[in-house]
């Protein structure tokens, strides 16, 4: 959907009945067990179709029909969504259709709404498959609510593994209430990933090194400021918001898999007086002009989604590891 973007472990169930067996009167007394745990609220059956459902939907939006993307997107995903097609019809690019492959699911035992629940599963798209898996987290809001997706991040950094989620036999998954423990609540991590780019490290939230935080989101913003530089001009960025709510399952080690995203604002200068956009590129598009723009200044607005694992606070291990990132551009003013 996006045209600019860039896990079974078994635990043991507890809760086996015993008997233990009385003495002297051959009696014997049950003793206190652990019920077994509750079915997810979905299951396998239902989390396929959802999935089958919102693929075929999603193949059959476009920009001229962008608003049914609210049936069954919610933000950031709708947005994400609504940006990539905005910009594959300014720069003419044919937006593929798109289905998943072998999905397998977790389901947290939420108790209070929102419901969520998680797809892992590489995607084919024009004939081939990615090569890591796409995390499609789906929402119910509240009871009458239909499921929609929230956040669809493609895993870029598999050089670690996939994440480890606790789970146990029934597929379902403990849920995760509050940040307390770990290494940094996913609230804090756009500030952090942002200041690395920038080249300053962030002494409260410990970054490990990903292809996704140095190449996609430091790399790419550094490829910027630097060709802006050579032509006098500067990038400075700025966090626009934390309105997006953010998402955590329980990986085994005690830490988090968290979704997390922000709007960022881009505002490029030059000291020539001029800023070009290069021709071709997704802001001269976005800027109505495909053929290349030029201006005193540009202000650009950007989303990021962030697909993190969170460690806990006690076993911090190399840091937080961003998994997947994504960018999308949202709107040019010049």
């Amino acid at each position: 959907m996006n045209a600019l973007g860039r896990i079974r472990t078994w635990t043991a169930v507890a809760g086996l009945a015993v008997l233990v067996a009385g003495c002297g009167s051959g009696s014997s007394t049950p003793k206190a067990t652990t019920p077994p745990a509750p079915p997810p609220p979905v299951g396998v059956p239902l989390a396929t179709k959802l999935l089958e459902q919102y693929s075929a939907t999603s193949n059959a939006i476009t920009v001229g029909n962008v608003n049914k993307l609210s049936t069954i997107e919610e933000p950031p995903a709708s947005v994400a969504s609504k940006a990539g097609l905005t910009v594959a019809k300014a720069q003419k690019i044919p937006v593929t259709d798109r289905s998943f492959v072998t999905p397998r699911f977790v389901f947290p035992r939420v108790t209070s709404y929102p419901h969520y629940f998680l797809a892992i599963a590489p995607m084919l798209q024009s004939d081939r498959v990615t090569p890591e898996p796409v995390y499609t987290l789906f929402v119910q809001d509240k009871p009458s609510a239909k499921y929609r997706v929230a956040y669809y991040p493609l895993a870029t950094d598999t050089t670690t593994g996939p994440p480890t989620l606790e789970e146990d036999s029934s597929d379902g998954a403990p849920e995760v209430t509050s940040s307390k423990g770990l290494l940094a609540p996913p609230g804090e991590l756009a500030a952090a990933y942002n200041d690395f780019a920038r080249g300053h490290k962030d002494a409260d939230v410990p970054l490990a090194p990903s292809q996704a935080l140095t190449v996609d989101l430091a790399g790419n913003f550094n490829a910027i400021s630097q060709e802006l530089k050579s032509r006098g001009g500067v990038l400075n960025r700025v966090l626009l918001s934390h309105d997006y709510p953010s998402y955590m399952l329980r990986t085994r080690d005690g830490g988090v898999l968290a979704f997390s995203a922000v709007k960022v604002q881009d505002t490029m200068t030059s000291s020539s007086g001029e800023v070009a956009l290069d021709p071709g590129s997704p802001e001269a598009a976005m800027a109505g002009s495909p053929q290349g723009a030029h201006s005193s200044q540009y202000v650009i607005d950007r989303l990021e989604v962030y697909l993190s694992v969170i460690p806990p606070a006690s076993t911090p291990g190399p840091g937080v590891q961003l998994l997947g990132f994504s960018d999308y551009l949202l709107s040019v003013d010049g």
